[in-house]
């Protein structure tokens, strides 16, 4: 907006006379004269509504388009896993297994401490609350 445009807005909102024969002058008045009038349009009984299953309808949307790129991800990778593993000649070894074949009872002991501590820790807990 330019100076000559926000002194009319002014002129015009204060209410001082102006030249009548000046096309911006009625364009102005003509602009202000609408906005004092309430509009006539009313929004439908259900609009609220509508409004709300349009927003959940997009979010589904956007749900599983998120889903189809992860498992698109998830492919992608395992196919490049594969074909790295194929092109590099790589062989798995589980020798390491066998020398841990001699602690298994420390293996066992562990798992059964850890799962009793797990059963501890949970009716301790919700006894508290």
């Amino acid at each position: 907006m330019n100076n000559n445009e926000e002194d009319l807005q002014r002129n015009i909102e204060s209410g001082v006379a102006n030249n009548a024969d000046d096309l911006d002058v009625k364009a102005y008045e003509e602009v202000f004269a609408r906005l004092r009038k309430k509009p006539n349009e009313r929004l439908s009984v259900g609009f609220a509504d509508i409004v709300i299953v349009r927003i959940q309808q997009r979010q589904q949307h956007n749900a599983s388009r998120d889903f189809i790129w992860l498992a698109l991800g998830v492919f992608l990778l395992t196919i490049s896993l594969i074909v790295a593993t194929v092109l590099s000649g790589f062989k798995p070894s589980f020798a390491f297994l066998k020398g841990m074949s001699a602690y298994a009872g420390v293996l066992a002991f562990g798992i059964v401490f850890i799962l009793l501590l797990n059963r501890l820790e949970k009716k301790l807990l919700t006894k508290s609350d």
